[in-house]
């Protein structure tokens, strides 16, 4: 399916989603296997920096997810690429053919980001940064489908910014995961249970 939906996209996206679904993108740990020395730890937070942990279980990736699962209203996010896929049948079933544009425009994002910290010294301000982001990354790819699927494709982006710019401006709830389920909570709250 990957090989099947990744022809819509850029060959350089092509070529970073088979590197990480092959799990040999360069994160730090990966970089650390081929006698790189260097700090692993993530740019965006103090975990080791890992395939996993940096598109699924860093907390930027899961604020940028939970986003995600409150558009198709989803109540849990994936943990990594693998349930990733399930996660996408089970919340978004009729759409399957944005599954791997939505996941790639995601972990690209993420990937940019995470690039920009490392070579250009700039550290995002706020997680849905990267959320506008793949908004814009799934308008422009939205030039690529047929007209009614272009039509969907645009509607889901619009939907991810105006969410995120709402969040941005609000500033409150604030998202945040507990494990791989969705919490929401007010400025001083604890996590709901």
């Amino acid at each position: 399916m990957l090989v099947y939906i990744l022809h819509n996209m850029l060959p350089h996206i092509q070529f970073f989603m088979w590197l990480v679904s092959n799990e040999a993108i360069l994160t730090k740990d990966n970089m650390i296997k081929r006698n790189w020395v260097g700090d692993p730890e993530c740019y965006f937070c103090e975990c080791n920096e890992t395939i996993d942990h940096l598109f699924f279980k860093c907390s930027v990736a899961k604020v940028i997810w939970a986003c995600v699962a409150r558009c198709i209203g989803a109540a849990d996010i994936p943990g990594n690429l693998n349930q990733c896929w399930s996660w996408l049948e089970k919340w978004l079933p009729l759409d399957k053919k944005f599954h791997v544009c939505g996941t790639a425009a995601i972990c690209w994002a993420i990937w940019k980001a995470r690039n920009n910290a490392c070579f250009n010294n700039k550290i995002i301000k706020n997680p849905l940064e990267i959320i506008c982001h793949v908004g814009a990354l799934m308008k422009f790819w939205a030039g690529l489908y047929a007209e009614v699927d272009k039509e969907a494709m645009e509607e889901g982006a619009n939907l991810m910014l105006k969410l995120a710019m709402d969040i941005l401006a609000a500033k409150k709830p604030k998202l945040e995961t507990k494990g791989n389920e969705i919490q929401e909570y007010q400025d001083g709250d604890q996590f709901k249970e």
